[in-house]
């Protein structure tokens, strides 16, 4: 029996619906003839936390970082245990695996998992489905290799798992344990990506803070010929010896002053005339980071992947992952079909597109030499009925039909015109653009900064008939500028720099590097990077701006000591994703980027942090202990307040939210194990009901029971009728601190003396509520 287990259910089905064979129905399977197909959802299996390796690593503390497993293992996630033991139980009878999940780096790492996992070790094939429609799915399985051929890309899979464990269990635990020994009760998550996707949104915003304008001089000269009225407005070409900024522009006042002088009354002659026909093709199809960034930036979809999925699922898309812009030449012949099919429900801009459409044409788009193991996201055959789609997935739809429909239009031509001159000695030059066809730009889909700058335009949008030799009179023209700051991050501007990391790198020699890589995390993550972001309150949002918090700020500059700034910068971050690549293509060994990772993690660790004041968290109180350097806690149990110092183990009244008079023990201190199972003692206490316990490892109060804590146990006391006249209520038997007893009803409230274990009446102090 062959079984193929797919990564979700959706597409298990329509797998099963095109193997052969009678098709039965069972729990989490279907069966097809002979063989089965079942499913996954999503990961299966999780990380071993630490506490499930050591229960000591329950407590957070210092001496215990950094954790390092000798050996990763997994655990079985609860809900989706019932998934899990049907595979199990399947691959027992089965005597081949087709391992039918996703067909990217996780996509290969969750099914092997889980063969791994259950003690497979029969034959595995790989089936890699990028289009879920029948005759896609029918190719794929054409193609079917053995999944050894896929290893590098599981050991990829494993090395970000392990490196984000290593990040993330050790950092986040050593920077919030670093901020609470300050006084700062906060969690500070960390994370090989997260914090420095955190480190370019802080950077940026002190950037605009600490910007200050400055101004420039804009030069240029008109040069009027003699004959039809001809001007040219040059720009002027600065001098090796100008006085420039380090981004090239003129600052110096007096400098401006002079050439402004200079060129007055002169003549000025052109030197060169250059003219040549441009065709600018049209944009390469969608892959998932640049749907994701104009999906935000068009119509500010922050979770556009998931939308993305649900129309592949539905057969509406191609595989939505893919992290290639080409597709392969033999693609071609399926343009009318897709054409056509687009045409049946697409809006008024695609009717007149795909009327326009010729499907000889061949975009840039179409080269197999650049088709990696997914092509670029297309529309398929299938088109959704109105009103199926959700308003989101529509609008990505959209985008990804238009995308493709300009494959099929004519290229924006235009002639471009450079002109030199020189007027006393100075070079200026003009460039002008007349446009002969607009091509796939005449619709007006697209957007403004798009247009018209592929080149850039030193003066006017077209110049005059001239040639060389010319002279006529030169005249300055002076342009006054200040500098501006840079612009805040959006959503799309952020997965932008996330893309193009290397940009941000400040070491030259690694920035080169990092050009061919796609930056840090993948198109599949960084949009829940981003939102972890924002759910623990490191990032916030102003319509469409995103800004760091007065937290967020407070990690990094906590970070920002001498090794621990690596991890806020994306050097290392984006290094690890090269590293990560190397290990797919098998140019690099798993156990060595481990190594490199732990020894990163370990550098950081054994060094304490400067904590920072982090401005807008409240500090924590001192313990009023002369002796103890401790902070207080605070607590709330059974309406009482009170503050606890878990260095000393001091406790505090609460007095208007200020640590007042101590409670003091009684007698000998009397401790226990902790019941939590963290490896410390818990002490015993008395309170205005009796004794309870607690324990420094966490703020949960344990109950008494005989002398001992106990963990949520509910203690069970005498009940009996209230013996207050015409009440239908309980009363409770309440032990009294100095040993005695008293009852009260949860009814009436009124409380009653005890008499041999029975309540008794002595006055009526409250009326019977009726």
């Amino acid at each position: 029996m062959r079984l193929y287990i797919a990564e979700k259910k959706s597409v298990g089905r329509t797998l099963s619906a095109v193997l052969p064979g009678d098709k039965t129905r069972d729990n989490n399977f279907i069966r097809c003839g002979d063989d089965i197909v079942t499913w996954a959802s999503g990961h299966l299996l999780e990380l071993y936390e630490p506490q499930d390796y050591d229960s000591s690593f329950a407590s957070w503390r210092f001496e215990d970082l950094p954790i390092v497993p000798e050996t990763w293992k997994l655990k079985e996630i609860a809900r989706t245990r019932g998934l899990l033991d049907t595979i199990r139980g399947l691959l027992e009878k089965s005597s081949e695996v087709i391992h039918a999940g996703d067909s990217d780096r996780e996509g290969q790492l969750l099914i092997d998992e889980i063969l791994e996992y259950c003690g497979w070790k029969g034959k595995t094939l790989r089936l890699r489905i990028n289009d879920v429609n029948p005759d896609a799915i029918r190719k794929a399985l054409k193609g079917i290799k053995d999944n050894t051929y896929y290893i590098g890309e599981y050991r990829a899979g494993q090395a970000r798992s392990y490196a984000d464990w290593l990040v993330g269990m050790n950092l986040s635990r050593f920077c919030t344990l670093s901020a609470k020994k300050s006084g700062y009760e906060v969690l500070f998550s960390v994370g090989r990506v997260q914090t420095p996707t955190l480190g370019l949104v802080v950077k940026r915003d002190r950037d605009i803070e600490n910007f200050t304008p400055k101004q420039y001089y804009v030069v240029f000269a008109l040069l009027q010929l003699p004959t039809e009225n001809r001007q040219i407005i040059g720009r002027w070409q600065p001098r090796d010896d100008a006085p420039l900024d380090e981004e090239k522009r003129l600052v110096d006042p007096d400098f401006c002053k002079e050439l402004e002088a200079k060129l007055q009354g002169v003549y000025g002659t052109i030197t060169k005339v250059d003219k040549k026909i441009l065709k600018k093709p049209p944009p390469l199809l969608y892959n998932l980071s640049k749907l994701q960034i104009d999906a935000a930036k068009k119509h500010d979809i922050t979770d556009t992947l998931e939308h993305a999925q649900k129309l592949y699922e539905n057969g509406y898309i191609t595989y939505p992952r893919s992290g290639c812009q080409y597709m392969p030449e033999n693609h071609r012949h399926e343009a009318g079909r897709i054409i056509d099919a687009i045409r049946i429900v697409s809006p008024a801009v695609m009717q007149d597109i795909a009327r326009n459409a010729d499907i000889s044409r061949k975009s840039t788009a179409w080269d197999d030499s650049k088709v990696t193991e997914h092509h670029a996201i297309i529309p398929t055959f299938r088109v959704p009925l109105p009103e199926v789609l959700s308003e989101n997935e529509q609008k990505i739809y959209d985008l990804i039909c238009i995308r493709y429909l300009l494959q099929f239009l004519p290229e924006y031509e235009y002639e471009q015109t450079v002109v030199e001159f020189i007027a006393s000695d100075e070079l200026f030059r003009a460039t002008g653009r007349y446009v002969l066809n607009p091509g796939w730009m005449g619709w007006d889909i697209i957007d403004d900064d798009t247009k018209g700058n592929e080149e850039g335009n030193d003066s006017s949008s077209t110049i005059p008939h001239v040639v060389v030799g010319e002279t006529g009179n030169a005249a300055p023209i002076t342009e006054e500028k200040t500098t501006t700051p840079p612009k805040r991050f959006t959503y799309d501007s952020l997965l932008a720099a996330m893309n193009g990391i290397y940009a941000f790198v400040e070491d030259k020699d690694i920035r080169n590097q990092l050009k061919e890589i796609d930056g840090i995390g993948t198109p599949a993550t960084q949009e829940n990077i981003i939102k972890l972001l924002f759910d623990r309150k490191f990032l916030e949002k102003q319509k469409k701006q995103i800004i760091s918090t007065p937290l967020g700020r407070g990690l990094v500059d906590i970070l920002n000591s001498e090794t621990a700034a690596e991890l806020v910068k994306p050097d290392i971050t984006a290094i690890w994703e090269q590293s990560m690549s190397k290990i797919e293509a098998g140019e690099l060994e798993l156990k060595v980027f481990l190594s490199e990772v732990s020894s990163f993690v370990r550098s950081i660790v054994s060094s304490p942090l400067n904590i920072v004041e982090i401005l807008g968290v409240n500090k924590l109180k001192n313990c009023l202990n002369a002796e103890c350097n401790g902070y207080l806690k605070h607590f709330e149990k059974e309406k009482n307040r009170f503050f606890v110092c878990p260095v000393c183990n001091t406790i505090y009244n609460d007095r208007n939210g200020e640590p007042l008079k101590r409670i003091k023990t009684e007698g000998e201190i009397i401790e226990a194990d902790c019941p939590l199972g963290c490896g410390r003692k818990a002490r015993q206490f008395s309170g205005q009901y009796g004794k309870f316990w607690r324990c420094f490892c966490s703020e949960t109060i344990f109950k008494d029971v005989d002398g001992h804590p106990v963990v949520n146990v509910k203690i069970e006391r005498p009940k009996a009728k209230c013996p207050f006249k015409g009440c239908k209520g309980k009363a409770e038997q309440i032990p009294r601190k100095d040993g005695g007893k008293f009852w009260k009803c949860n009814i009436c409230g009124n409380t009653f003396s005890d008499d041999n274990d029975k309540p008794v009446v002595k006055s009526q102090k409250k009326e019977h509520k009726k």
